[in-house]
């Protein structure tokens, strides 16, 4: 998944069921109708990453419940602008339905209660209560309030089959809290949580299958601010259906809608949000700090993961990446800690302290953090399962008891002390992305208002006042940079599908140039490129402007030569990449005799 869903509207749809009373274990997807030939081709052809969602129905009513105390019977139901978003059971069985205004639902039913709609308590709730998972399995993954991910890689070598483990997971959360969760697997995360509204295993290879009826609107599930607009333009062109979708081709889709309709055309099509190439973990990107004296309050949490969260982002944008999914750990001071990993884009500090403040209530409130689970300051047993009924009704850590003499007794030994509470905080990029692949196109939220503006800039200055940047074939990179005048067709002199050997292969380097440079070795001579090899070990790379830099690691060299059977457009030059001691790297030529910079990678 992508986006982190704040708006209730994707944790708890309107078509959610009502949950069957007797099978928490996934039932077998149904055999709909045979999906487009090349959606399920593609779909084979990609490497499957099983995923298995666990999501509690109507997730904002059944928060808001617990949050003010409403018994399970009650009916309630949560309003956001004026209108229903989210209905417990009793509620629905009463004929409340999402969409309703306040006094409609009302009148349906005399006794709904109705809460007004608060983002913090469906995330302090859900982080409250799915800490059990961390005894169940190694790693998961927050998705949005009320839904939660676990790669079903990671229950392979603990359960024989797919459905044991999800049963397993199910009784654990279960009796631990109460709640009722829906279970789906799929072989993506887009297709998992669907399947998870019908507890619905997906077979391996049939995702395609499973999301070719299912209709257009199931696009909002990801996101629903994202898909807001794209979703009735998909309706009104007659694609209402994910696999009528699917069926266009990519490069069409792209050219129409967009990244964003990319995007959603390989959902659609059963296939990952994001092309796995994007994926890249370079090295680990964790930041530490200890808290002195031990905190359990919510502001001095939040004002250390704020500088934390600064000191992470800060470093992972310096290295040219984007993170979207961060891990938060806590440290108590009797030892115990509390993981969790959230997922959500366009992450920032406060994005990261908000998300550390939930999750850190929600340990208090579930006895972490030093209190045990009786609240009194014990450690609790990892992996133990407490009542949730004992853990519910704590006991009153403000009062204190006088004796009947009237005497102070001195502090109270249950209240948190600067001795108790969380000692230490960390953070981890879970997941980093490239650039490239996570930033959104200028035109996906303004079209009209900017193609008016390039179009009278081209106007006033001609049409090459506006280019488009793109590739083409070639094998240096300054041959591959393809610019073409805004809203006309890109004409490629080199064909961008052809092998060309001797290019220089992926990631290609941020900055082109052709500087005249000086590779050395120890000895300060100039190092000798030859067809077999360098003659030295490069040590010096002397960059005019910029000074001398040492060279810590190379590539091999390798020649290349093109044009050779016209005299003038015949090329021959060796190629080079060397990492400097400060970690940046550089793409070397040397050609008739001289080294060139030819480019830089961030």
């Amino acid at each position: 998944m992508s986006t982190e869903a704040a708006s209730a509207e994707s944790t708890a749809p309107a078509e959610l069921p009502t949950a069957p009373a007797e099978a928490p274990t996934p039932a077998e997807a149904p055999a709909p109708a045979e999906p487009p030939a090349s959606a399920a081709s593609t779909s084979q052809r990609v490497s499957v990453h099983r995923t298995v969602v666990l999501a509690v129905p109507d997730w904002p009513a059944v928060a808001a419940g617990i949050a003010h105390g409403l018994s399970t019977a009650a009916p309630a139901a949560v309003l956001r602008a004026g209108r229903i978003i989210s209905c417990n059971a009793p509620a629905r069985a009463s004929g409340v339905e999402t969409g309703l205004n306040k006094r409609a639902a009302q009148l349906r039913c005399p006794e709904l209660t109705v809460i007004p709609w608060d983002p913090e308590v469906d995330h302090r709730v859900f982080a409250a209560g799915i800490g059990v998972l961390e005894d169940l399995v190694a790693r998961f993954t927050l998705l949005s309030p009320g839904v939660v991910s676990i790669p079903a890689l990671s229950l392979r070598r603990t359960h024989a089959s797919e459905e044991s483990a999800v049963e397993e997971l199910l009784t654990g959360l279960t009796d631990s809290t109460g709640w009722e969760f829906f279970p789906g697997i799929a072989d993506t995360a887009f297709a998992a949580l669907l399947a998870s509204r019908t507890a619905t295993r997906v077979p391996p290879g049939r995702t395609a299958a499973f999301l070719a009826p299912l209709p257009i609107s199931s696009l909002t599930a990801v996101d629903a601010h994202a898909y807001a607009e794209l979703v009735p333009l998909l309706g009104r062109l007659g694609l209402t259906a994910l696999g009528r979708f699917a069926q266009l081709a990519e490069a069409d889709v792209h050219a129409r809608f967009g990244t964003l309709g990319r995007r959603a055309h390989r959902l659609a099509r059963g296939l990952p949000d994001r092309i796995p190439a994007d994926h890249v973990r370079a090295r680990e990107f964790r930041v530490h700090s200890p808290l002195d004296p031990p905190s359990g309050r919510s502001d001095v949490l939040s004002f250390h993961a704020r500088t934390l969260g600064a000191e992470l982002l800060g470093t992972v944008r310096a290295a040219g990446l984007v993170c979207t999914q961060v891990d938060i750990e806590l440290t108590a001071t009797t030892g115990e800690t509390c993981r969790r990993t959230w997922r959500l884009e366009d992450m920032d500090e406060s994005m990261i302290a908000d998300r550390l403040r939930w999750q850190a209530e929600g340990w208090l409130a579930a006895g972490g953090a030093g209190t045990g689970a009786d609240g009194r300051g014990g450690p609790r047993t990892r992996g133990a399962r407490p009542d949730r009924r004992a853990r519910t009704a704590r006991p009153d850590r403000t009062a204190r008891a006088v004796p009947e003499n009237g005497e102070d007794p001195g502090p109270d030994p249950t209240l948190v002390s600067g001795e108790d509470g969380i000692c230490a905080i960390g953070l981890a990029a879970a997941e980093l992305l490239s650039p490239l692949g996570t930033q959104q196109s200028l035109f996906d939220q303004h079209p009209g208002r900017i193609a008016h503006t390039l179009e009278r800039l081209q106007g006033l200055f001609g049409p090459d006042a506006v280019l488009v940047p793109g590739l083409q074939g070639g094998r240096d990179p300054a041959e591959t940079n393809l610019w073409t005048p805004w809203q006309q067709r890109p004409r490629p002199e080199r064909d961008p599908e052809a092998p060309w050997p001797g290019a220089v292969p992926a990631p290609r380097p941020t900055l082109v140039e052709h500087t005249p440079v000086d590779l050395l070795d120890e000895r300060g001579a100039t190092i000798v490129a030859r067809p077999a090899g360098l003659d030295n070990v490069p040590a010096l790379l002397r960059i005019p402007g910029t000074g001398t830099v040492r060279v810590v690691d190379h590539s091999s060299a390798w020649p290349v030569e093109a044009g050779w059977w016209d005299r003038s457009t015949a090329q021959y030059r060796v190629r080079l990449q060397v990492v400097a001691e400060d970690g940046a790297a550089y793409l070397l030529s040397k050609e008739s005799g001289r080294w060139y910079l030819t480019g830089r990678y961030a």
